[in-house]
């Protein structure tokens, strides 16, 4: 037979239990927020060709550089680096969806610093006053658990090629891979950025490395493309050998824009008999 108990004794115990409820949700509502400090990040965007004048068509370079003057050992270092909007991918990381690239950065110390270089160029078509940024998140592992900051870089302003001027041609960079048959080809449009109104044409390509000789070329389409050829094979690691292009028009400056052509591993002249292994001249 049970007896329910006495009211006091039930009132006691039902003010004790709502006490300790109380207490723990005081002391969880309370309990600190813990976060895991990382290295030290520096993140800076400069234009390459033309500093202090961003022109559609200019190379922009963000260098990202993590480091600690600590003794911690940061392992497993990983920088996701935007593309900037109102640019084009050119170099650096491995490229991940359309607006990312990534760094493998490894260990970070005091005496092994890890730095990242993301190339771009400014789109042809971006008008004046564009902000031209990036932003990096750098993941890893610290003694004491899991880090992630995130580091801003500074911010470029793009103008207009010839303000205040007549409109002008303005010379671009880009790159050409050569593919497994030995060919690639590229189109005026890649070298130059014209006014309306305007008919460029390439009048004359330089090897701006003599001494590697890994590609020919001749221009083709009556001056409107390059077409690029291997000369050699790249059996050991990937080649590349950078070229001058000038460009021309009618009531225009002549213009000269580059171009580095680069040659995968075991390329093969057009199918036909490889030629030598790469090696470049003494």
């Amino acid at each position: 037979m049970t007896t329910a108990p006495k009211p006091a004794l039930k009132r006691a115990v039902m003010v004790a239990s709502a006490f300790a409820l109380a207490a723990g949700a005081i002391q969880l509502g309370t309990a600190p927020a813990y976060a895991v400090a990382g290295p030290t990040t520096k993140f800076e965007c400069r234009d390459v060709q033309t500093p202090g004048n961003l022109f559609p068509g200019d190379e922009v370079a963000c260098t990202l550089n993590v480091s600690t003057i600590g003794n911690d050992s940061f392992t497993n270092v990983v920088a996701e680096v935007t593309i900037p909007s109102g640019t084009v991918y050119q170099s650096g990381g491995t490229r991940q969806g359309a607006d990312k690239v990534v760094f493998n950065l490894g260990e970070v110390t005091k005496a092994n610093a890890g730095s990242a270089t993301l190339t771009v160029m400014v789109n042809g078509q971006t008008p004046a006053n564009t902000a031209i940024s990036s932003q990096a998140v750098v993941k890893g592992f610290a003694p004491n658990g899991a880090f992630d900051t995130t580091a801003a870089s500074n911010t470029l302003t793009t103008t207009t090629a010839g303000t205040g001027q007549a409109a002008k041609m303005t010379a671009k960079q880009d790159r050409a891979s050569v593919n497994t048959f030995g060919r690639a080809e590229t189109p005026i449009t890649d070298l130059v950025d014209a006014p309306a109104g305007v008919s460029p044409k390439i009048v004359q390509v330089t090897s701006a490395e003599p001494k590697k000789g890994y590609a020919g070329f001749s221009i083709i389409d009556n001056g409107l493309k390059i077409a690029w050829t291997a000369l050699c094979t790249a059996t050991a690691q990937e080649k590349t050998e950078s070229f001058t292009v000038k460009i021309a028009a009618n009531g225009q400056a002549p213009v000269e824009a580059k171009i580095t052509v680069l040659l995968g591993d075991n390329v093969a002249n057009q199918g036909l008999v490889p030629p030598a292994n790469c090696a470049q001249k003494p």
